[in-house]
């Protein structure tokens, strides 16, 4: 896909290869009095990707919406391009560009594809919403076949393909993604996996939440392993595949997979 992302006017949240990134300190999250997220370090830099992975419990979309202002934490700091945003509320952050897509298709059901990407948008001048709605569909083909389509008749996966396009159009540089693949068919998660690897190559910043391990792996660069809201590990792909071989989570055919795919990077 050689569709480029970049914003066509200036923007605050174009990417930015040279800031420091996303950096995350004793983030704390609470669910009433439960504690999801309990003091939480990561950092993810413009051009990474960054895995989060986990059993059912473990925090992860509790610290999605947590960097994100979707839900309040209760400790702990949030940073971007050394940036506090702490106490900003979320919409603050998604124009600073910080930006969840979560894992429910968020889409409106009325609206055609090319209107739901609009309304990403909102705020824009007109020129600017077509010309990012253009890049969108560039992006996503599949999308431009059925840009006059009702989202409710598009498949889950052509509605999570809308979810990830509308986040972008508001210029996001730091999108968190909550469970990429979830019910999707192999050939559209190898779709999307693809894109999310080229955001990331253009300078965006990426926090992957994924319950299938494979496809984390082979795409991204740095993993952290969170069980009862705190990293039981960090490492790169491959420190982690054998961290997760050795805690009996892969098999060493797994992990031979995650080596041949970082040495095709090389």
């Amino acid at each position: 896909m050689a569709a480029t992302l970049g914003n066509s006017g200036a923007s605050p949240a174009s990417p930015s290869p040279e800031g420091t990134g996303l950096e995350v300190r004793d983030l704390k999250v609470f669910h009433g009095v439960v504690p999801a997220v309990r003091g939480v370090d990561l950092d993810c830099k413009p051009g990474q990707i960054l895995g989060i992975v986990g059993p059912n419990g473990a925090g992860k979309t509790s610290l999605l919406s947590g960097i994100s202002g979707i839900k309040k934490t209760s400790g702990g700091h949030v940073l971007l391009d050394g940036q506090d945003m702490s106490r900003w509320p979320a919409y603050r952050r998604g124009q600073a560009g910080v930006v969840m897509v979560n894992e429910r298709r968020r889409v409106f059901p009325s609206l055609s594809v090319r209107e739901n990407l609009a309304a990403g948008g909102w705020g824009l001048g007109k020129d600017e919403v077509e010309a990012r709605t253009e890049k969108m569909l560039d992006l996503f083909p599949r999308l431009r076949e059925r840009e006059t389509v009702p989202s409710f008749r598009l498949s889950g996966g052509e509605q999570r393909m809308v979810s990830i396009a509308r986040a972008l159009m508001t210029g996001a540089n730091c999108l968190l993604l909550d469970e990429l693949s979830l019910g999707l068919a192999p050939r559209i998660v190898a779709q999307l996996t693809e894109v999310v690897r080229q955001l990331a190559d253009e300078g965006r910043i990426v926090v992957l939440v994924e319950q299938y391990v494979g496809v984390l792996l082979q795409l991204a660069d740095n993993v952290s392993i969170l069980e009862r809201g705190r990293v039981k590990f960090h490492g790169q792909t491959h420190e982690t595949a054998l961290w997760l071989q050795e805690h009996g989570y892969l098999k060493p055919t797994d992990v031979a997979v995650v080596e041949k795919k970082i040495a095709s990077t090389h």
